[in-house]
């Protein structure tokens, strides 16, 4: 039997040969996944336990200036619901573009010594956040008992926001990993852009208090139309826009496209940058 041998040459693939290699080394991608959940909470003395406290602290703070002091509108819902619904979707998103963002150089080492498709690793980042998404959705459905509030067919939109959410991660996250290969100031960038985007975006805030001439520029922020849908989906009472999570998901998919198109055109040059 001969061995089976992996040429490595410069090259432009087709879409079918880039999905068939993808898929051939998709364990590995597992592998990655599984190892940056065990890091992320192996030696810690609370453990997953940090993956509540934030956005309860979070919402703590939000609510105490946002729902008592400025008393924002939160759509007949109780304010410590209303942004703790939007927190757990951010939080999703967040871990997301940060991990991805940094995630070439921080498997230098791998890179710079076997082959494989460089597309894993923002990837393995990304699916590596799903853990504290379900661990804060697992706090969120009982406090939204405890405020009077009963599970409706709202429920059944989570999955499509979350892939929408983790897809836009990705995309982004491409993106940054792969100027961050190459300018290591955007390592700095990030959280920043992060912290702007969240603002931008109707976490502490409902998209009603947008003026409606202004939403078709406003849902070009595609974690609008998610964030909007997702508050509706553990809620229930809150109300949203199809049209606007449409428009929200085709940005979303715009993304991830062009972040998948600029990291194979660069990724040729990861293993000389980094």
């Amino acid at each position: 039997m001969n061995p089976k041998v992996t040429i490595i040459r410069s090259q432009n693939k087709s879409l079918g040969e880039g999905i068939h290699e993808f898929w051939e080394y998709r364990e590995l991608m597992y592998m990655l996944m599984l190892r940056r959940i065990t890091v992320r909470y192996k030696q810690t003395v609370i453990g997953v336990a940090w993956v509540l406290i934030q956005p309860l602290v979070a919402m703590t703070i939000f609510s105490i200036i946002f729902g008592n002091l400025v008393k924002i509108p939160s759509d007949g819902v109780p304010y410590p619901i209303f942004v703790y619904s939007a927190l757990v979707l951010w939080g999703l998103f967040s871990e997301g573009v940060s991990r991805s963002g940094s995630s070439l150089l921080m498997e230098a080492q791998l890179i710079t010594k076997v082959y494989f498709p460089r597309l894993i690793i923002p990837l393995a980042a990304v699916g590596s956040s799903w853990i504290d998404f379900v661990v804060s959705l697992f706090l969120l459905l009982p406090l939204t008992f405890i405020y009077g509030m009963r599970p409706t067919w709202g429920l059944l939109l989570i999955p499509p926001v979350m892939l929408m959410t983790m897809v836009l991660a990705t995309g982004v996250g491409t993106i940054l990993a792969s100027l961050n290969a190459r300018y290591r100031d955007f390592q700095y960038i990030i959280p920043f852009l992060i912290q702007i985007w969240l603002y931008a975006s109707p976490v502490v805030y409902s998209v009603q208090i947008v003026p409606k001439h202004f939403l078709f520029w406003y849902y070009l922020n595609p974690m609008a139309g998610c964030l909007d849908v997702f508050r509706f989906a553990v809620t229930g009472q809150t109300t949203f826009n199809w049209l606007g999570f449409g428009w929200s998901s085709v940005c979303a998919i715009a993304i991830f496209t062009i972040g998948a198109w600029i990291f194979r055109t660069v990724e040729s040059g990861f293993a000389d940058y980094i």
